[in-house]
């Protein structure tokens, strides 16, 4: 892998900036510790640590905390593989998205619960109460409000959260047990800062962004907070489909038949940077097609995939250049942020009661990288940190993920699936990532 500056970092453009902050070693360094990870999953092990989970570690405390002045807190992942899967190198805000003048008494000073969010930015910042009563298409464009690249955190960059978190053997507490101060529900003595706004709500008690101890971070050194009982989080890229469903095509396609409920649609792919990842905001809208310039996809890669647009419409995409994407009919795509999603042609609700606790998680090509549970029952695994998965497959619904306050399943693998994209609750929030 050649150093930094060179081609090999030429697509990450947000890293060059980023470099005012952070020294070129550094980013070598990172790069170094990739290779080493490669090589430690091979059949002859070698490097300077006794085993991947080590070397996890040692990743890990080179996360870059840095301060953005639109977006706020953020945090860079560095890459890092698992099972054969490339996960990190994006950035993600450090705590879930706040307004940007929200206080501890105030979570909806700049947007009122349920409008639309304008060019109100997602912002994070220690010490508030975070942005609430929101649905997940308005969430998308609060993510995009920032800037190039910032989107809402897709299911594939919360799974490499998740799996960092338990491969280094820290998967994060948090204040998930309804309690005055916020605690809890597990190590009782974790206490956080109250949430007053939630408070005024007539609600259940939670934490202000970033309060609570270190435990409560993905690392339990300070890192990635609000991932276990502070709100459900609306993530990108997966959506639970009913039977029948179709794409809002001007000639309809058939999505799913008779009998497929549970099936399911995905990311297209599993890329993360500027030029490549399946999601982004349109430059341009037509008739028939939407254009990112930002992008530079594979030819007619994403043929036969759904475009979901920002206004939650799906389109069948007939082909696709560098930047362009082209629709079956004369439609034309909501502007703002999209994402390019693909049929998962399997019933990840099979056997599987919703509320209870997931034991196992699938080990599915398509599926595992996303965190998807294969099986559940009532207790559940430690694991998986005996969290839980709710879902309904009566119609098009978005994941949300880590739980809220109230202690029941919450945890940085619980999964909720049975939520309309256009829902929203004083238990929804959401987070924003950076593709680089």
């Amino acid at each position: 892998m050649a150093d930094y500056p060179s081609s090999k970092w030429a697509g990450h453009g947000g890293l060059t900036d980023l470099v005012d902050y952070w020294n070129a070693a550094r980013a070598n360094a990172i790069s170094d510790e990739v290779v080493a990870v490669e090589t430690e999953l091979g059949t002859d092990p070698a490097g300077d640590f006794d085993d991947v989970a080590a070397r996890l570690a040692a990743i890990d405390a080179q996360l870059m905390t840095f301060y953005d002045p639109d977006a706020g807190s953020c945090v860079y992942v560095p890459p890092f593989a698992l099972s054969a899967v490339d996960y990190g190198g994006f950035v993600i805000q450090q705590f879930l998205a706040s307004q940007p003048n929200a206080t501890a008494d105030d979570d909806n000073p700049d947007v009122a619960d349920g409008a639309a969010v304008g060019a109100t930015k997602a912002h994070s910042k220690m010490g508030v109460s975070p942005w609430r009563e929101i649905t997940s298409l308005e969430a998308r464009k609060a993510c995009a409000n920032i800037g190039a690249g910032w989107h809402l955190i897709s299911a594939f960059e919360w799974a490499s959260i998740a799996y960092l978190s338990q491969a280094l053997g820290t998967m994060p507490h948090g204040p998930n047990a309804d309690t005055d101060p916020p605690s809890d529900a597990t190590f009782t003595s974790e206490k956080g800062l109250r949430d007053r706004a939630l408070a005024a709500r007539g609600a259940h008690d939670s934490a202000l962004t970033g309060s609570g101890p270190v435990e409560w971070s993905h690392n339990h050194r300070g890192g990635i907070y609000g991932l276990n009982g502070v709100l459900w989080q609306w993530n990108d890229g997966l959506f639970l489909l009913p039977e029948n469903q179709n794409d809002n095509s001007d000639t309809s396609h058939a999505i799913t038949g008779a009998g497929e409920a549970g099936y399911c649609l995905i990311l297209a792919n599993r890329e993360v940077s500027l030029t490549l990842a399946p999601y982004g905001s349109s430059t341009a809208t037509a008739a028939g097609s939407l254009t990112d310039t930002n992008k530079s996809y594979v030819v007619n890669a994403f043929t036969g995939h759904y475009l979901y647009d920002s206004a939650g419409s799906l389109f069948y995409i007939d082909s696709n250049t560098a930047t362009a994407l082209s629709i079956d009919g004369a439609d034309t795509p909501a502007t703002g942020p999209y994402t390019v999603v693909k049929l998962e042609a399997t019933d990840i609700t099979s056997g599987m009661t919703t509320g209870n606790r997931i034991l196992t998680l699938s080990a599915d090509a398509d599926l595992a990288p996303l965190a998807i549970p294969a099986t559940t029952d009532a207790t559940g695994s430690a694991t998986c940190g005996n969290d839980g998965y709710w879902h309904a497959a009566t119609a098009l619904r978005a994941a949300i993920r880590g739980g809220h306050c109230d202690g029941v399943g919450a945890g940085v693998f619980a999964l909720g699936l049975n939520n309309a994209p256009s829902g929203r609750s004083v238990y929804f929030g959401f987070r924003a990532c950076k593709s680089l």
